[in-house]
C-alpha cells in the first residue's frame, strides 16, 4: 500500500510538474511574440557637446508594477538639495512635448524637489540606460544611442513623479549606479561626488550627451497673443456690488463669468459662478486712478492675471463642472487650487459620469488635475454605494479635445491613485493593489474577470483571466493583448494557459495555450455522455499569424494542436461549433487586381482527425478579365495539388495514406448582352480534371462504377436578369401601419444550365432556375429625418434539376454561380469524401420552390420566415418563421419556429420542429426578467432554458441565472456582478450585461 501511495504521489508530481511545463512555456512563447512585435533597429549616433537649457516641467514614471519588490523605483536624498533617483525596469521622462524613455535609469536632481508646487529652478541630469528611445511630438528623433544616452537641462516649473512602488535605497553602491557615474563623470557633465568610490570603468561605447537645445521646437515670429474677451454678468435678480482698487477688483453677488479658451487649435468655453470674487489685474493695464470702466476695458481685452472664488463656486469647461467652496483659478498658466472639490465629467465611450470628490483638487494644466483625500466614483450621491478612494490621485482628463475633434480614444479619461481603497457605502475594503492606474478603457489591476458557478458537468467552478503582462510587471505593448487563465473545476481539475492576441501595422495574430489536469468525464449531447477522455493530461496550442508582405503577398501560418478529439468540443464549445477547424498550414497568397495567386502547405499534427494535407497546393484566379472591348469576359481557376489522405486512429475503414495528384481548371467565357432593360450573359465553360488517388468512380445514382483518373466536363448555361419594374401609389397613408407613400418594384432572374462530359462519373445535373425579387418600400420618419425603409420583401425561387435524387435528399438551394458538385472537397472530415469523386449530395437533388419574406410591421415590430417546398414529393422541407416585438419601456420578445422535415442526426432522430421563445421583461425600475427557451416539438423534448434575473442598484447591477440544457444533459446557475459603464470590473458571466446600460432596458 505504501509502494502504490508513493506511485500515485509520483504520478500527481509527474502531471503537476507537466502541467507547469506547458504553462510555461505558454507563457515563454507569448513573452517570445511580444518580445518581436517590440524589436527595433539600433543606429550609430554622434556625440554633440553638453548645454544647458532651460525646460518648464518634468514628469518622471516608473514601473507599474505592484506585487514584485525588485521592480521598484529607488529614492534617496544626499542632501537637502540634492536626490539621487533610480529606475531599475523601465523610466519614461516627460519635458515639454519631448520623452525619453530606457530600460534603466538614473537620475540627480539639485535642488528641492520636496514640494512638487515649488517653482524653484532644478538642475537635472539623467543617464539613460538599455532601449533608449526620444521622441518630439509623437515622432522619434534619430541618431540616438540606443544603449546609453545622457541628458543635462534645467526645469524651472513643476517636478511630478509617477510610480507605484518606491523604495528610500542608498543606490551609489549598485553596479548601475556605478557604470552610470564614470560614464558621466568621463563626459565632464557631472559635479565630483566625494561619497563614491572610484571603480574602473568597463570599455563602454560612446556616450551620447544631447542638448537640450536639439529637443526644443525652433523658434517661430511670436504674433501678437490673442485673448477672447472675459463676459462678466450678474448670476440673479440681485445683481452684483464691484469695486476696482489699482490691480483688484472685488465682486459681491451671484455673478457669472465667462471667456472663450483656445489650446492647440481646439476651443473651449470657461464658465465661472460664485457668490463673491476677488480679480487680479495685470500692472501694466491698470493706473492708481482705476475706474470701473477702465475694468470694463480690460474684460473686453480678455487680459486678468487670475480670479479667487467663494460661496457656490462652479466652474464648467466642456462637460467637466468643478463645484466647490473656493477656487483660484490662474488665468494665464491655466492651473488652479480647488478646495472642498466634486468634479464631474461624462465618459461617452461607457455613457457613464465620472466623479471626483477631493478636499484638496490642484489644476496643474489644462486637462491634468492632482487632488488628496480622492474619491472616484460613477454615482453622485455624496455616499456612493460603491468608490475608490485614495490618498492622492492624478487625472489626465482629454474628454473634451475628443468631443470636439469627434473621436473616440479609449484613454480619454486617465486616473493614477495610490493606497487605494474600496469602500461599500461606509465600508472599506482594503485592495492587494494599493496603487491603481485606470482610464476609459479598463482598470490598472492584474485580474481581467472572475467567473464562478456551478453545473452538473463541471461541479463548481472559479475561471479566473488575468492581464498575463501586470503579473509580470511588463508594459502591454500597444495593439497586444496577453490573458492569463487559471481555472478550478471541482468535478474536473484544474487548469490553465495563456493567451495573447496582437496586431501591427503590417501583421495581426492570436496565441492560445491551456492545459488541465483532467479527472472527469466529457458530456456532449443527449446520447454522447459519460465519455471517458484517452488521457487524463489534456489541452491544446494554437497559434494564428498574418505577415503582410511587399508586392501584395501576405502569409498566413496556423498551428492547431489538441489532446483529444473531444477536448475542443467540451472546453470551447462556441469555437467548435462556429469556427473554422484547427489546422497546421502555411499559405502565400498575392492579390492584384482581377487575379491572385496562391500557395498552400497543410499537414496533420493530431492523429485522431481524419485531414486532406496539402503537400502543397497552388492555385490561380483570374476574375471577370475583359476582351474585344467587353465583347467577352474570362474566367479562370487553377488548382494543382499533392495530396495525402490522412485517417484518424478511431477509423475503421482506413485507406492506403499514399499521395496522390490532383489538378483541375475551370475556364469560362461570358458574353454579356444589354436588350433594352433585360441583360443576358450566355456562358460557356470547360473543366479538366485529374486524380490518381481513388479516381472519380461514382455515378450521379451513387452506384460505383470503374473509375477514371482523367474527366472532362462542358458546361453551357445563361444567366438573365432585367432592371427593377416599379410604381408608386402616392395617396397610401396609414398611421395604422406606419406607411407615408408606397412603392412596388419586382426584379426577375434566370439560371440554366446544361452539362456534357466524357465518362459517367463526371455527369452533372442539368439545373434551370427561376425567381423573383419584390419590395414594398415606404418612407418612414418626421420632417427632413423621413428615410426609405423595406415595408416588405418577397424573395421566390423555382428550380428544376435532371437526374433527380431520392426522396431523401435534404432541403438544398442553388447557388446561382456554383450550380454543380464540386469535384473535391477539400474541408471534408467524413469518410469516404463527400464529393463528385464517391457522392452526389452537392448542389440542388430535387425540383424545388423556395421563397424568403421579411414584413418590417413597424420599426419595432418585424415577422420573418422562409420556406423549401419539394415539387416532385409535395412535402414542404424547411419552414422557418419569427415575429419580433419591442414595446416600450419595458418588454421585448421573441416567438419563431424551425421546421426541418428530413434530418437524419446520425443518433436516432428524424426530422427536426424546434419552438423558440425569449423575452426581456421590466417588472420594475430595479428588476428585469429575461427568458429563453427551445422545445423540439418531434423530439418531444426540450432543448434548453435558461432563466435570469437581474436587479438594479444605482449604477450596479447583480444578475442570477439558471440554464437547463437537456442537449448536453447540463444544468448550471451562475451569478454576475459589474457596476454600469464599466465591464472590466465585472465579476461573473457577461451575456446580459448591456441590459445594464446607461440608458437602461
Amino acid at each position: 500500500m505504501a509502494i502504490n501511495a508513493i506511485k500515485r504521489s509520483n504520478v500527481i508530481k509527474s502531471k503537476i510538474l507537466n502541467n507547469l511545463s506547458f504553462l510555461l512555456l505558454c507563457i515563454c512563447i507569448c513573452l517570445f511574440i511580444t518580445t518581436i512585435s517590440l524589436a527595433e533597429e539600433k543606429e550609430e549616433i554622434s556625440q554633440p557637446e553638453a548645454t544647458s537649457e532651460t525646460i518648464e516641467d518634468l514628469h518622471l514614471s516608473g514601473p507599474n508594477a505592484t506585487l514584485i519588490p525588485w521592480l521598484a523605483w529607488l529614492s534617496y536624498k544626499v542632501s537637502e538639495n540634492r536626490h539621487i533617483i533610480v529606475f531599475q525596469n523601465g523610466c519614461k521622462m516627460v519635458v515639454a512635448n519631448n520623452e525619453f524613455s530606457s530600460d534603466k535609469a538614473v537620475i540627480w536632481i539639485e535642488n528641492s524637489i520636496a514640494d512638487a508646487n515649488d517653482d524653484s529652478e532644478h538642475i537635472v541630469t539623467a543617464y539613460l540606460h538599455d532601449k533608449v528611445q526620444v521622441r518630439r511630438n509623437g515622432q522619434t528623433i534619430p541618431n540616438i544611442d540606443d544603449s546609453k544616452t545622457a541628458f543635462w537641462f534645467r526645469v524651472n516649473g513643476e517636478l511630478l513623479i509617477t510610480s507605484n512602488r518606491k523604495q528610500q535605497i542608498d543606490p551609489r553602491g549598485f553596479e548601475l549606479y556605478k557604470i552610470a557615474y564614470n560614464t558621466l563623470r568621463g563626459a565632464e557633465i557631472i559635479p565630483d561626488d566625494s561619497e563614491i568610490q572610484p571603480v574602473i570603468a568597463k570599455t563602454l561605447p560612446s556616450t551620447s550627451v544631447i542638448q537640450a537645445s536639439e529637443l526644443a521646437e525652433p523658434e517661430e515670429k511670436q504674433e501678437p497673443e490673442f485673448n477672447y474677451p472675459i463676459t462678466l454678468s450678474a448670476g440673479d435678480e440681485k445683481g452684483y456690488v464691484l469695486e476696482v482698487d489699482k490691480q483688484i477688483a472685488t465682486v459681491i453677488g451671484k455673478f457669472y463669468l465667462s471667456q472663450k479658451q483656445e489650446e492647440d487649435g481646439e476651443t473651449s468655453l470657461l464658465e465661472l459662478q460664485a457668490n463673491n470674487a476677488v480679480i487680479f489685474l495685470p500692472e501694466e493695464k491698470t493706473e492708481s486712478n482705476e475706474t470701473s470702466n477702465k475694468f470694463y476695458d480690460i474684460l473686453d481685452e480678455g487680459v486678468i492675471k487670475a480670479i479667487y472664488l467663494s460661496g457656490d463656486v462652479v466652474m464648467t469647461e466642456g462637460q467637466r463642472t468643478i463645484r466647490a467652496d473656493e477656487i483660484f483659478y490662474d488665468y494665464q498658466q491655466k492651473k488652479a487650487i480647488v478646495i472642498n472639490a466634486v468634479m464631474r465629467n461624462f465618459d461617452t465611450n461607457n455613457g457613464i459620469p465620472i466623479y471626483i470628490r477631493a478636499s484638496k483638487l490642484q489644476q496643474v494644466a489644462a486637462n491634468k488635475f492632482a487632488a488628496e483625500n480622492a474619491v472616484l466614483t460613477t454615482s453622485e450621491f455624496y455616499l456612493p454605494q460603491i468608490s475608490l478612494n485614495a490618498s492622492s490621485i492624478i487625472i489626465t482628463d482629454n474628454t473634451m479635445i475628443d468631443n470636439q475633434q469627434d473621436s473616440k480614444s479609449p484613454n480619454n479619461y486617465e486616473v493614477l491613485m495610490d493606497d487605494v481603497s474600496l469602500k461599500y457605502y461606509d465600508t472599506k475594503f482594503p485592495l492587494l493593489f494599493p496603487h491603481l492606474r485606470a482610464n476609459s478603457t479598463r482598470p490598472d489591476v492584474p485580474i481581467k474577470d472572475i467567473h464562478i458557478g456551478n453545473d452538473n458537468t463541471f461541479g463548481t467552478y472559479i475561471e479566473t483571466n488575468w492581464y498575463l503582462t501586470r503579473i509580470l510587471g511588463l508594459e502591454e505593448p500597444e495593439g497586444t493583448d496577453s490573458t492569463l487563465s487559471l481555472d478550478y473545476y471541482s468535478e474536473r481539475g484544474i487548469g490553465g494557459g495563456v493567451e495573447t492576441e496582437y496586431e501591427r501595422d503590417n501583421s495581426y495574430g492570436r496565441f492560445l495555450g491551456y492545459i488541465i489536469d483532467d479527472d472527469g468525464q466529457d458530456r456532449l449531447g443527449r446520447i454522447r455522455k459519460n465519455l471517458e477522455p484517452s488521457e487524463d493530461t489534456r489541452g491544446r496550442l494554437f497559434w494564428q499569424h498574418r505577415q503582410f508582405l511587399p508586392y501584395k503577398w501576405q502569409l498566413t501560418t496556423e498551428i492547431g494542436y489538441l489532446s483529444d478529439e473531444n477536448f475542443l468540443e467540451s472546453f470551447y464549445r462556441k469555437e467548435f461549433n462556429l469556427y473554422k477547424p484547427q489546422e497546421t498550414l502555411i499559405h502565400m497568397k498575392r492579390s492584384e487586381e482581377n487575379w491572385a495567386l496562391s500557395f498552400l502547405g497543410k499537414a496533420r499534427i493530431n492523429d485522431f482527425e481524419n485531414e486532406l494535407e496539402q503537400l502543397p497546393t497552388a492555385e490561380f484566379h483570374w476574375t471577370g478579365q475583359s476582351l474585344f472591348d467587353d465583347k467577352f469576359t474570362f474566367y479562370s481557376d487553377t488548382q494543382m495539388s499533392r495530396l495525402r489522405q490522412r485517417y484518424g486512429s478511431g477509423t475503421s475503414s482506413a485507406g492506403t495514406g499514399d499521395f496522390y495528384s490532383y489538378l483541375m481548371t475551370r475556364n469560362e467565357i461570358d458574353m454579356p448582352i444589354s436588350l433594352n432593360k433585360a441583360k443576358i450573359v450566355p456562358f460557356l465553360a470547360t473543366t479538366t480534371a485529374f486524380e490518381d488517388g481513388m479516381g472519380f468512380y461514382s455515378k450521379l445514382d451513387e452506384t460505383a462504377t470503374h473509375r477514371e483518373d482523367f474527366i472532362f466536363i462542358g458546361e453551357a448555361g445563361i444567366r438573365a436578369s432585367t432592371e427593377p419594374f416599379w410604381k408608386v401609389f402616392p395617396d397610401v397613408d396609414s398611421q395604422l401601419w406606419d406607411l407615408n407613400q408606397l412603392r412596388h418594384t419586382v426584379q426577375p432572374h434566370l439560371t440554366a444550365a446544361a452539362y456534357m462530359q466524357d465518362e459517367s462519373v463526371a455527369e452533372q445535373r442539368d439545373t434551370i432556375s427561376v425567381g423573383i425579387t419584390q419590395r414594398l418600400q415606404t418612407k418612414r420618419g418626421f420632417g427632413s429625418q423621413k428615410r426609405t425603409v423595406d415595408w416588405m420583401r418577397l424573395d421566390m425561387d423555382l428550380t428544376w434539376v435532371n437526374n433527380s435524387g431520392d426522396s431523401s435528399a435534404g432541403a438544398d438551394q442553388l447557388l446561382w454561380n456554383k450550380p454543380f458538385i464540386p469535384l473535391i472537397n477539400e474541408n471534408s472530415i467524413l469518410i469516404p469524401q463527400q464529393d463528385r469523386r464517391g457522392t452526389a449530395i452537392y448542389g440542388p437533388r430535387r425540383n424545388y420552390f423556395s421563397s424568403d419574406y421579411i414584413w418590417n410591421i413597424s420599426d419595432t415590430t418585424a415577422f420573418l420566415s422562409d420556406m423549401n417546398y419539394d415539387l416532385q414529393s409535395g412535402v414542404v422541407q424547411q419552414l422557418n418563421f419569427g415575429f419580433s416585438r419591442m414595446r416600450q419601456p419595458n418588454l421585448s420578445y421573441y416567438v419563431g419556429n424551425r421546421y426541418l422535415r428530413r434530418l437524419d442526426n446520425g443518433y436516432g432522430q428524424q426530422g427536426s420542429n424546434a419552438f423558440t421563445f425569449a423575452l426581456t421583461y421590466m417588472l420594475d425600475q430595479r428588476y428585469t426578467l429575461v427568458y429563453a427557451g427551445q422545445f423540439d416539438l418531434d423530439y418531444g423534448a426540450t432543448v434548453r432554458n435558461d432563466l435570469t434575473l437581474i436587479k438594479r442598484y444605482h449604477r450596479l447591477f447583480w444578475s442570477l441565472t439558471y440554464s437547463n440544457d437537456e442537449s448536453m444533459d447540463r444544468h448550471s446557475i451562475a451569478f454576475s456582478l459589474w457596476p454600469q459603464g464599466i465591464p472590466d470590473l465585472a465579476f461573473g458571466p457577461s451575456r446580459y450585461m448591456e441590459l445594464g446600460g446607461s440608458a437602461g432596458f
